[in-house]
């Protein structure tokens, strides 16, 4: 046999095949060292070692469980009468295979006898065991026993210098964060252990990360997550892991609306999770299929037959689930009967929806969010088909507030808007049902529940975050370099441009990123009903109208509202409304240039007046607003250019994406007004001085002092704020739309939490008043997030604005501001004669 020392040596070697996923190798290592450890002087170390190690690599390589268990079984015999210290190792093991099985009741059971009787917490598999455990903890609930274990686990291994297992235990706690609610927090956590973390075990992480982000609607992050959590895993051979990177992916590809990739991801993981023994997890699989299934015929209707058969399928993984035990009901039983009961909605069997939905728990306080607003969705879906339409609102309320105390957590524009589109489901049963009724009142309040759930922002203060201000800064000068490298036609010159924006667009990322770690505060904002709006407008005498726009399927319907009454009335097509809004937004461009021919110029002018007109035809006419117009719209609509609409030249009328209905509150906060010129515009200097000019004392910002510091710092302070700059709408990265300022980009993120309530925000610039829509609905860009942080209105252009249009329209817009005029009624007065249509547009909440 050989010697001790030896064999440790090559004990070491396996275990260093082990950990780098060369799982059959190390296999091969370790059956060689069990056959010379075993001779006339057995050395049980390392055959309880070998054992060890060799039950992890058969779990890992080839899925028995049974087989490992019984490697463990020997280790157990031979380590408890020779060496019983080794019994930690032994029974921490095993309650990790069985916990990687999901026989979670006995893994407890197992870790439970590994630490009783411990008297040596400074052998090394104690912190190991205390990790493993407090992971199980935490699939089954326990947070606070978790979190015990999991600080000891810390503890512990720092003592030891063992940084793996402290990091492994740091991340696992903020795992326990996420499961408390606290996404910021779990974030920060998980990113602080990652540091340490080698390439494999990050990997792991990865998942759970990803599993965060996901839960905070971050969708397209999360899928950037595991696809690179992917790469690592298949390099290690981690069979059971990358089963759990293709359940979670099928989620989240699912909320990205890809139904195919979403169904094939899911089959994948039941697949490798029944290779594997790992029932629970199988299951949990297969119930992602179906929902997926379910997602897509939300889309695409399907036949009562197609419905009823996925309906017995639900069940059926219901029963599979509960043989299981309460464990996995939270995983496979409450979903998959959630999901039966809307199959069978849909087959039109109602009664037995409603039995199906009868053995659901009435609260389900443990579950995660998406269960919790689905176990709402359904229960609202059902009491709205039944009649009930009290009961479905309630239902439809308390996943409102299910939702409201997710958002409070929350800090970042980029995570409340991003978490929309949890409550995508919840709003649009509530809508539908309100449709069918097809009275305008109902309609206005389901509407503005689900607009309201999401508005506003996270944050009541800006995040004091030294890291944070390095990235944006460092993006800052990224963009700027390249900027100056112009557009190069030199191949050199120009893959120097583009390194130096994709080197920014990493900084913007981890900027991203680091937001997200930071909590809110910021309350969730009270929805205007329609008694109370009307209400509202007879107390204030005011004789604007409301138009609530709503799509209904390919129809653009508006809830009109006045202080008289409240009618529904339909628009038009939203197709033909798409295609008039393309040719304006065309025909805009083109008159921006200044250089084109006389006749060109005319050409465009008259093609835009005639798609003018037709908009307005279409969408305002109909609504008969004779004086102020306030309308609430999404997306496309929010976007047109309304004070440019012929009907609406000299009126008021403003625009915003939901009705955010403020009573008694001043023109303005303070009369202080900043006026800011940044480089490059021919006439921003001249725009600059001419409306300084009209506001007594105003500061003026242009040249090297018109830098972003300084304009973050005016704007805590202003009552009025002029920006003249290069705009720019970054329609893939929304919160980087910026303004070009003397040291680079302000970048719409940088604004984050600045109280602007009572400002008014005028961008002379362009098209920075458009914004990209996100998954759950939410749109982004500079003017939604000056909106989001109070802003009393933001005058911004929806297309390109010219130079001599502004410089022109401006000093009479402020002039009009300085006299006392609302925000609209300026805007409507100063463009009044100009002779093209100018694409500036009023935004902002409903003041009366």
């Amino acid at each position: 046999m050989a010697g001790e020392s030896v064999l440790r040596d090559r004990l070491a070697v396996a275990a260093a095949l082990n950990a780098q996923g060369r799982f059959a190798v190390a296999a091969r290592h370790y059956r060689a060292l069990l056959r010379e450890a075993a001779g006339d002087a057995p050395d049980v170390y390392v055959q309880v070692r070998s054992l060890v190690g060799l039950a992890q690599c058969v779990a890992e390589h080839s899925g028995s469980i049974e087989e490992a268990l019984g490697y463990l079984s020997t280790a157990e015999s031979v380590s408890g009468a020779q060496a019983p210290g080794l019994l930690v190792l032994v029974h921490g093991q095993r309650g990790l295979l069985l916990h990687r099985a999901g026989r979670a009741v006995e893994a407890v059971r197992a870790m439970d006898r590994g630490l009783t009787g411990v008297v040596d917490l400074s052998a090394p598999e104690v912190p190991v065991l205390l990790l493993n455990r407090g992971s199980l903890r935490l699939e089954l609930g326990d947070i606070p026993g978790a979190t015990d274990d999991l600080s000891r686990a810390v503890d512990l291994a720092l003592a030891r210098d063992d940084v793996l297992v402290a990091s492994k235990a740091r991340h696992n706690l903020g795992y326990a964060e996420y499961l408390h609610g606290d996404l910021p927090a779990a974030l920060r956590a998980m990113d602080e252990a990652a540091v340490e973390a080698p390439e494999r075990h990050a990997a792991v992480g990865l998942i759970d990360r990803a599993q965060v982000l996901l839960d905070a609607g971050l969708l397209t992050e999360a899928d950037d997550a595991l696809r690179e959590a992917r790469e690592h895993l298949v390099r290690y051979r981690m069979v059971r892991d990358l089963a759990e990177v293709d359940l979670v992916r099928s989620r989240v590809v699912l909320g990205l609306r890809r139904y195919a990739d979403a169904r094939r991801l899911a089959r994948s993981a039941s697949r490798r999770f029944d290779q594997l023994g790992n029932a629970p997890w199988m299951l949990r699989a297969r119930v992602a299929e179906l929902q997926a299934a379910l997602t897509e015929h939300r889309a695409d209707d399907v036949t009562p037959t197609t419905a009823r058969r996925h309906a017995t399928w639900a069940l059926d993984l219901a029963r599979e689930g509960g043989a299981l035990g309460t464990v996995a009901g939270l995983g496979v039983t409450i979903p998959a009967r959630l999901l039966a009961a809307e199959w069978l909605v849909s087959s039109g069997d109602v009664p037995a929806a409603q039995d199906v939905l009868a053995e659901v728990p009435a609260r389900l306080d443990r579950a995660p969010l998406p269960v919790r607003l689905q176990h709402e969705a359904v229960l609202a879906q059902l009491a709205f088909v039944a009649g009930d339409r009290r009961g479905g609102v309630r239902a439809v309320r308390r996943g409102q507030s299910a939702l409201a105390e997710h958002r409070a957590r929350l800090g970042s524009v980029d995570a409340v808007t991003a978490s929309a589109v949890h409550g995508v489901r919840l709003g649009n049963v509530d809508v539908e049902a309100a449709l069918r009724t097809r009275r305008p009142g109902t309609i206005f309040d389901a509407v503005e529940r689900g607009r309201a759930a999401f508005a506003g922002t996270g944050r009541v203060r800006p995040p004091s975050d030294p890291v944070l201000a390095d990235l944006l800064a460092a993006a800052r000068r990224e963009v700027e370099v390249a900027r100056a490298l112009g557009a190069p036609s030199d191949p050199a010159h120009l893959a120097r441009r583009q390194d130096h924006l994709r080197a920014a667009r990493r900084l913007q990322d981890d900027a991203r990123r680091r937001a997200w770690q930071h909590g809110g505060g910021a309350t969730t904002p009270v929805a205007a009903t329609e008694r109370r709006l009307r209400a509202a407008l007879g107390a204030s005498g005011s004789a604007a109208v409301v138009a609530d726009l709503v799509l209904d399927g390919d129809d653009v319907l508006a809830v009109r509202v006045s202080a008289e009454r409240t009618r529904l009335v339909r628009l038009a097509s939203r197709t033909a409304v798409s295609e008039h809004v393309r040719r304006a937004r065309a025909d805009f461009a083109v008159l921006s240039n200044v250089l084109i021919p006389v006749p060109m110029r005319e050409a465009a002018v008259g093609s835009l007046t005639r798609t003018l007109a037709a908009l307005d035809d279409a969408l305002v006419v109909p609504l008969e607003a004779e004086g102020d117009l306030h309308l609430a719209a999404r997306d496309l609509l929010l976007a047109l250019p309304w004070a440019s609409l012929p009907s609406r030249r000299g009126r008021r009328t403003w625009a915003n994406s939901w009705v955010d209905l403020r009573c008694g509150e001043p023109v303005r906060r303070a009369d202080d007004a900043l006026v800011v010129a940044g480089p490059g515009l021919r006439f921003s200097g001249a725009e600059a001085k001419l409306v300084a000019s009209v506001w007594e004392g105003a500061e003026a910002l242009a040249g090297e002092g018109a830098t972003c510091g300084a304009v973050v710092e005016g704007l805590r302070s202003a009552g009025v704020v002029h920006l003249a700059a290069h705009g720019t709408h970054e329609t893939d990265n929304p919160l980087f739309s910026s303004l070009r300022l003397a040291d680079g980009p302000l970048f719409a993120h940088e604004l984050d939490g600045i109280d602007l309530h009572g400002v008014v925000v005028v961008l002379s610039a362009c098209e920075v008043g458009l914004s990209t829509p996100r998954i759950g609905g939410e749109s982004l860009g500079l003017t939604s997030v000056l909106l989001r942080l109070g802003a009393r209105a933001v005058i911004a252009s929806v297309a390109p604005l010219r130079d001599d249009v502004a410089a022109r329209v401006m000093p009479s817009l402020h002039a009009e501001l300085r006299d006392g005029a609302m925000p609209g009624t300026a805007l409507a007065r100063a463009i009044a004669d100009e002779p093209e249509p100018v694409p500036l547009v009023c935004f902002g909440p409903l003041v009366l």
